[in-house]
């Protein structure tokens, strides 16, 4: 068993925007929603806080960005430093919101809910959202995975399920969404580039874990498509 996952490996080099399209997806799919600047926004999973900050400072409204991840957490308050934006960070999970129920005008869901109870995380997106409030998903896909790559894929990415759209969708109907309408169509996953500055201080342990993942996305990146859904509470 590797002494690092995949997600220590995107925390201990601080890399931002390694879900389903990157990051020049979020911000495609940002621009066409209506920020106003009194509406909140939570950004769940959020990691490096890319699309958190990026919400703060171009929509110019409340934004909070919930992350567990102890490195993750370090990160996003040296960013919010740095880079003096009000974004209110807020460590926990997305299966236990600590939020007031109706407090949302919009939830972000990028590259989360294949790691969580998908169910209990859906439910709890609902629950924080106000009346009438949008759900944003990005997230991952499995086409024509065999079962023993299925296992491969979810020991190493720490994933708990793998869903199709249809799959998908139908548990987000469950939880309560009424509309749900496709930003785009589900569409292959290319790999997601990592960017990391070698050094020769590098644990060799993550430079394993960086050659692994390198190695499952050209065997399956084939099998994995991404899809952006919006859902209306």
């Amino acid at each position: 068993m590797m002494p690092y996952s995949y997600v220590d490996l995107l925390g201990e080099f601080q890399i931002g925007s390694a879900h389903p399209g990157g990051f020049d997806r979020t911000k495609a799919v940002l621009q066409k929603e209506s920020f106003e600047k009194e509406m909140k926004v939570l950004d769940v999973g959020c990691g490096t806080g890319d699309s958190a900050f990026y919400i703060a400072k171009t929509f110019n409204c409340h934004v909070v960005g919930l992350e567990h991840h102890p490195v993750m957490i370090r990160t996003l308050e040296q960013r919010k430093k740095k880079e003096q934006t009000s974004i209110q960070i807020i460590e926990g999970t997305v299966e236990n919101l600590p939020f007031d129920s109706k407090m949302f005008d919009f939830v972000l869901c990028e590259s989360l809910l294949a790691f969580v109870d998908i169910n209990q995380a859906l439910n709890e997106c609902y629950r924080v959202l106000k009346d009438n409030g949008t759900l944003i998903i990005n997230e991952m896909i499995v086409k024509d995975m065999t079962i023993g790559d299925r296992e491969t894929f979810k020991e190493f990415y720490g994933v708990k399920e793998l869903h199709d759209e249809t799959q998908l969708v139908k548990k987000i109907e469950r939880a309560g969404f009424k509309t749900i309408k496709p930003f785009h169509n589900s569409s292959p996953l290319p790999a997601q580039p990592i960017d990391i500055q070698l050094t020769p201080n590098i644990d060799p342990e993550l430079l394993h874990v960086l050659d692994t993942h390198v190695k499952i996305q050209k065997e399956l990146g084939k099998n994995i498509e991404s899809i952006v859904l919006k859902c209306k509470k």
